[in-house]
């Protein structure tokens, strides 16, 4: 289940709680071409491929990784960027993992941190909040 809501800080945006299911990817990459296609400029394709990317990336890092039954995902307009924020109920942070060749993963922190200009991760007793800035 999806639950489209505004984000929950600043700006013109669009936020949602997912659960935590392998369709959860899948719904946040449809949010994120509706706002991409609602922004009142064109987004240059590698731009909207690298917020899919790193969106889809950190969704699934939850599915995968993560504790408790609800993540959030919001998206802000920055005006040269997009301001992407995952939160979840884990406390503890992304690790990065040894590259696996034969598909057991650790490949998507490096790129979420490749096609960011800007991440970080707030960690609280309740859980933390992953923020990736992905800039035009």
């Amino acid at each position: 289940m999806t639950t489209v809501e505004p984000p929950c800080d600043f700006g013109p945006g669009l936020g949602a709680r997912l659960e935590r299911d392998p369709q959860a990817a899948v719904h946040a990459r449809g949010m994120v071409r509706t706002f991409l296609g609602g922004l009142p400029r064109t987004v240059p394709r590698e731009v909207a491929e690298a917020v899919l990317l790193v969106v889809s990336e950190l969704v699934t890092n939850v599915v995968r990784h993560a504790r408790g039954r609800l993540c959030r995902l919001d998206l802000r307009d920055m005006g040269n960027g997009v301001d992407i924020s995952v939160s979840d109920d884990d406390p503890q942070p992304p690790r990065p993992r040894r590259l696996d060749l034969t598909g057991q993963g650790g490949f998507g922190w490096p790129l979420v941190r490749r096609l960011s200009s800007e991440l970080t991760v707030l960690s609280r007793p309740d859980g933390k909040t992953v923020r990736a800035v992905v800039l035009f």
